[in-house]
């Protein structure tokens, strides 16, 4: 299932809460961004993209495989999520926050 998600599969739920599902439990996460990559893919595959959550400070997430639900858009199993540092243009949001993003090539 991940091999046929698009960038058209998340771009109209920026700004919306999902949860993430993990063996410690549960975290609300807001899609703050959906992004193409500026890369194109071989023809016959997708056009790369990304998508970048924040979160509570606490738990702080490792980067590995989870589960995302949103009620939308139903569950995505087994999405690598991984911390990286804020962008730019939401330092503003980064007090008590930490970022995630998950990449599909």
């Amino acid at each position: 299932m991940l091999d046929k998600l698009t960038y058209d599969d998340f771009k109209d739920y920026r700004g919306k809460t999902f949860m993430l599902e993990g063996i410690g439990g549960q975290v609300e996460m807001r899609l703050l961004d959906v992004r193409r990559s500026p890369y194109s893919g071989l023809p016959t595959q997708r056009q790369p993209f990304a998508i970048l959550f924040v979160a509570p400070d606490k738990p702080a997430l490792a980067g590995k495989m989870y589960n995302i639900r949103h009620p939308g858009r139903g569950l995505v199993e087994g999405m690598f999520i991984s911390p990286v540092l804020p962008p730019p243009q939401f330092l503003q949001e980064t007090r008590e926050m930490r970022f995630y993003e998950a990449i599909f090539n």
